[in-house]
């Protein structure tokens, strides 16, 4: 897929297509169960002729003759008067019920490649140059002068872009709230050195201020913290904990007027810049820092929040509730390229546009801090990341096998999980349905039929070459007509979510049978979100069992972040994945590499 806009931040009204954006459709109730059946065979162990299957598509059938049309009929009359049925209930039952952490379960963070430009390595001229070219991004964000993004000619919705800057998500009991503010009102960012939280002022009388002045700002901040002693209490870290917990916490903390002063600013804040104090070189270390840092040194509850270490490395962690990563991936993509082409700013001497922001923590609180950070310590030690990259493949010779670059890769965490475990689990691919207004997201169910025959007739020494490629390529197609599907608004996950929300009276058998959970239970969790100007993206997985597998497909290489709890009921290590991925993906380019040749005779 790919999604065209102009470079920059060139006139183009930002909303101008939102008014004739189509509705998200309610999909037809047979299809959606003729789909959902076909999805589920691969997990039985004689597929559509398995005895249990054949019983539960009795299930299935009487759900469609009976409570099945009911259910349809209220979501009809429930999406009639709404440009998107779904998005409320997304919101919430995705995002702002859920009760784990954000960091490091929920948040996605992409970390900059590393630049050979005029600005160098300095951290303080990275974080102004970051944040002014940032601002500049923001500016055409207020001023709808950022162009709107087309797929295939088709407008892509932009409403998420509205939620980019000052806002913040704000602990509740049960559920979150996700406050819009004024951004003529809040002309500021915060940045954040040594645990401390600065409020830098961007515009003055309504004028954004210069990249000389940023940084001359930026490094009295830098110089300021640093001649500090610590902070003993790092209230960051508390937006790490169960958002229960931190609701608990936030609740204490802005009993006292001048925490509560403190919070509004942050949450207000155009956006978040972190100075950090560590030296990551490799790309794990610039990945976990970039994922979760050391969890003091954050606010995690910021929709967009970059960090610059002391080497210069820097990068983007995003919270998810009102926001995917495709904006954020334009944003940052955009930022890295125009990095690339700045000149470092000229020493001046500048106005003070700063101030520090006081918290006054009492005994409660300090004892919650502490074991907020005791917590995070625990969570992140728990997690294992490793980042498997492989260079001379990618969307240039992948397209010359003729296969859609993201189902060769799907089908490539296919054949590595094969060779690893010796079967096939439930696959998450988000599929964007943003074509549509308010859209977001799709559930792409990766294991197909197709896919499972692949991977069988892969691994089969009796198979010949042409065997092992028609397979291959079979298993794509039906990959491609399900991701088109989902984005169209025709998959199975989120009608199946809308009926079920529709259920007032006792749940028909057919949401009961063990396969309907199991069937969505994301053992492997996987997204694309593509930059040649990125070097890590991930986030984590989102069952104990299971990977958290984000990947790039790039021009010349391909990019797989692995993330897994160690100590783990099925045994999976990251590193072991990495391993299959490799030899996954050599096996595939020699096989398809030697067919083109063959080809071309």
């Amino acid at each position: 897929m790919t999604v065209r806009h102009k470079s920059g931040t060139a006139k183009g009204s930002l909303f101008k297509y939102q008014d004739q954006l189509p509705s998200l459709p309610v999909p037809s109730l047979s299809k959606t169960l003729e789909r959902y059946k076909k999805s589920i065979q691969p997990y039985y162990m004689r597929g559509a002729s398995d005895p249990e299957y054949l019983r539960y598509c009795s299930v299935i059938d009487d759900f469609a003759k009976t409570q099945g049309p009911k259910l349809q009929q209220k979501l009809e009359q429930f999406a009639a008067d709404k440009r998107n049925w779904l998005s409320h209930w997304w919101d919430d039952y995705a995002y702002l019920t859920y009760r784990d952490p954000v960091s490091p379960f929920v948040s996605y963070f992409f970390h900059h490649k590393e630049l050979n430009s005029k600005i160098g390595k300095d951290q303080v001229t990275k974080a102004a140059c970051l944040a002014s070219k940032t601002l500049e991004f923001m500016e055409a964000i207020e001023t709808q002068t950022l162009e709107p993004e087309l797929i295939k000619n088709n407008p892509f919705c932009m409403e998420s872009f509205k939620w980019m800057f000052n806002n913040c998500r704000v602990p509740e009991p049960d559920r979150d709230t996700n406050p819009r503010f004024s951004p003529e009102q809040n002309r500021y960012m915060i940045v954040i050195a040594n645990n401390r939280f600065y409020k830098l002022l961007h515009h003055v009388d309504g004028e954004r201020v210069g990249l000389a002045d940023l940084a001359a700002n930026i490094q009295a901040i830098r110089t300021h913290a640093d001649t500090l002693p610590p902070v003993k209490n790092a209230v960051g870290v508390l937006t790490s904990t169960d958002r229960d917990v931190w609701a608990t916490n936030y609740a204490e903390l802005v009993k006292n007027p001048v925490n509560r002063q403190s919070l509004q600013a942050i949450q207000a804040s155009s956006f978040v810049l972190c100075l950090d104090d560590d030296y990551p070189m490799t790309i794990e270390q610039q990945s976990r820092n970039a994922w979760h840092g050391n969890g003091t040194n954050r606010w995690f509850d910021k929709p967009v929040q970059f960090f610059v270490s002391r080497n210069g490395t820097s990068g983007f962690l995003g919270e998810h509730s009102k926001m995917d990563g495709t904006p954020t991936l334009r944003m940052n993509d955009w930022l890295v390229r125009e990095l690339e082409e700045m000149q470092p700013p000229e020493e001046t001497y500048s106005t003070q546009l700063f101030r520090e922001l006081q918290f006054d923590v009492s005994a409660k609180t300090q004892t919650a801090i502490e074991n907020a950070k005791a917590s995070f310590d625990n969570t992140v030690n728990a997690l294992d990341l490793r980042v498997w990259q492989f260079h001379g493949l990618g969307k240039s010779q992948i397209k010359l096998f003729k296969a859609s670059p993201d189902a060769f890769i799907q089908m490539l965490i296919q054949l590595a999980y094969y060779k690893y475990t010796g079967t096939v689990r439930p696959t998450y691919e988000s599929a964007s349905t943003r074509k549509y207004f308010a859209g977001r997201t799709e559930t792409c169910r990766s294991v197909s039929n197709e896919s499972l025959h692949f991977v069988r007739t892969w691994e089969d020494v009796s198979t010949t070459k042409e065997q092992k490629i028609a397979a291959f390529r079979d298993a794509v197609s039906a990959h491609v007509e399900y991701i088109t599907a989902a984005s169209d608004g025709r998959g199975v996950d989120r009608h199946l979510f809308g009926l079920s929300q529709m259920c007032e009276e006792e749940k028909h058998d057919f949401f009961k049978d063990p396969i309907f959970a199991y069937s969505s239970y994301w053992y492997l969790s996987t997204s694309q979100l593509s930059s040649e100007q990125f070097n890590g993206y991930g986030w984590a997985p989102v069952v104990p069992e299971g990977l958290g597998l984000a990947y790039m497909v790039n021009n010349d290489w391909l990019h797989v972040n692995v993330t897994v709890f160690k100590n783990n009921q099925l045994g999976l290590e990251a590193d072991k994945m990495a391993y299959y991925l490799g030899l996954a993906a050599r096996e595939l380019k020699e096989t398809l590499t030697s067919e083109t040749i063959k080809a071309k005779l």
